[in-house]
């Protein structure tokens, strides 16, 4: 059966994301008023499909979920697992995996995710 929900998505969220990173983490330019009231791009009702779709998002929610299995000292799962994991909540969003005891998400890490997801930046108009 699956370890742990929430601590197996930091390797899913975390194989291929290098690149990203470095997008995530470059220095933001300031955004017009308009893009200041915007909704957000995403949030803890995003599903995690379309989560880890985005190259930004997938780090920040990999990042959270790989400090949560550090912190929880759980073994890293295999790609096999990991693959089949994916599959399995890609349709969730985080706050519906909250509600699977497994997945070690209590209202703070929600709170917090959530916090994350919202301060992605919209994606610029091409």
């Amino acid at each position: 059966m699956i370890r742990n929900i929430a601590l197996a998505t930091a390797l899913v969220l975390t194989v291929g994301a290098t690149s990203a990173l470095a997008q995530a983490t470059a220095p933001a330019t300031a955004a017009p008023a308009a893009e200041a009231t915007a909704a957000p791009r995403f949030t803890v009702d995003t599903t995690m499909a379309e989560l880890i779709a985005d190259p930004q998002a997938k780090v920040v929610v990999g990042a959270f979920f790989e400090k949560r299995r550090i912190a929880a000292g759980a073994p890293a799962m295999t790609p096999e697992e990991s693959a089949g994991l994916a599959e399995m909540i890609g349709g969730l969003s985080p706050r519906q995996l909250a509600e699977f005891p497994q997945a070690n998400l209590d209202d703070a890490a929600v709170a917090e995710l959530d916090a994350l997801l919202r301060a992605i930046p919209a994606q610029p108009a091409h």
